[in-house]
């Protein structure tokens, strides 16, 4: 009951802290927006958000011009600027040569949008333009057909982008950021004992393991908050989570991790500075190795939330290992800190 009611006394503080306040705000507000969010990715990097480009062609080229329908140029002079000024997103020079190879050259404006734009829509015309070039030379195109029960399935351009974006990018990130705030908070409310002094006052109603389970419990209790809460977002966005329960034992099982760096760092060094840059080498650690092994936990969340088979369990029954050895540890190491004998 005494750690119970830590837990909530430092919840409720929880509005002081600025620093974890904005990152909750950016959590909340890309969980809400999540649907605008992948939609914009989507369209950034998927060819058909810029069907209209516009593009300029310097020399003769009659197959390419009925694909890409280009502003023609006699010199590349006047085609340059006209890119300079904005009126083309590309410059495209080259001599058609049905029979033998096209070498092109292709101009793009220096903004990063604007030439990613030109790249992306280029890209997608010039595998026409290849087609086309191949049946003319009699050369057999590879065209693929997704089957869905023995029926032929549009798959739609940029799926697979949204694909990997949402359940290989945002989800892990959503579910590491949640991982981040929560074991923040844990160090800021250990080290606020510290630095107000009043951990000694605290320890005279109750007992130091109290406090470090408090402590631990108010962040669980964020984080399965944060974590519940995002994926109901999500979902009110339209983007579907397979297997939530799944879902939410791996991320519970990163918060744990997260929780378990943070609080042995907290228990090296109670001073919010250096306990905040222990944990920030700690978390870079294991951000690497969470991303660079498909088994880690952040692997089973992506297969979960995309409906793959996966095996969240020992992930959370390590996690929570790791937890309680870290609690022990972390009650002997801030006991020598306040100067008690356990």
């Amino acid at each position: 009951m005494e750690s119970l009611t830590i837990a909530l006394k430092d919840l409720r503080s929880l509005r002081r802290e600025r620093t974890i306040g904005l990152v909750l705000a950016l959590l909340l507000f890309v969980a809400s927006f999540s649907s605008l969010v992948v939609t914009g990715i989507t369209l950034l990097y998927s060819p058909t958000g810029y069907a209209n480009a516009r593009v300029g062609l310097v020399g003769n080229a009659r197959i390419f011009e009925t694909i890409v329908h280009p502003v023609v140029y006699e010199d590349l002079a006047p085609a340059l600027r006209d890119l300079t000024n904005g009126k083309l997103d590309a410059v495209v020079v080259f001599n058609e040569n049905v029979s033998s190879v096209n070498y092109i050259t292709v101009y793009v404006p220096k903004e990063d949008v604007k030439a990613i734009k030109a790249i992306l829509f280029l890209r997608k015309k010039l595998e026409e333009y290849q087609n086309v070039l191949r049946r003319i030379r009699g050369i057999p195109t590879l065209r693929i057909v997704a089957y869905e029960n023995g029926r032929v399935v549009e798959v739609p351009e940029g799926y697979y982008l949204k694909f990997k974006f949402v359940y290989v990018m945002l989800i892990p990130l959503l579910a590491l950021t949640t991982a981040v705030v929560s074991s923040a908070f844990v160090i800021d409310s250990v080290c606020e004992e510290f630095e107000k002094n009043t951990v000694e006052v605290l320890l005279t109603a109750v007992d130091l393991s109290d406090v470090v389970i408090g402590k631990v419990t108010a962040s669980l209790i964020l984080s399965t908050t944060l974590t519940v809460f995002w994926m109901i977002m999500l979902t009110l966005n339209g983007i579907e989570i397979h297997d939530p329960l799944s879902t939410f034992l791996a991320t519970l099982s990163v918060c744990l991790f997260m929780t378990s760096l943070a609080l042995l760092s907290v228990s090296y060094e109670p001073v919010r500075e250096k306990a905040q840059i222990l944990f920030s080498l700690a978390v870079i650690s294991f951000i690497v190795v969470m991303f660079s092994f498909p088994s880690s936990p952040l692997g089973a969340l992506a297969r979960a939330s995309s409906g793959s088979n996966s095996f969240v369990i020992p992930h959370l029954i390590l996690s929570l290992s790791s937890l309680i050895l870290t609690l022990f540890v972390s009650e002997k190491r801030l006991s020598k800190a306040i100067g008690l004998d356990l």
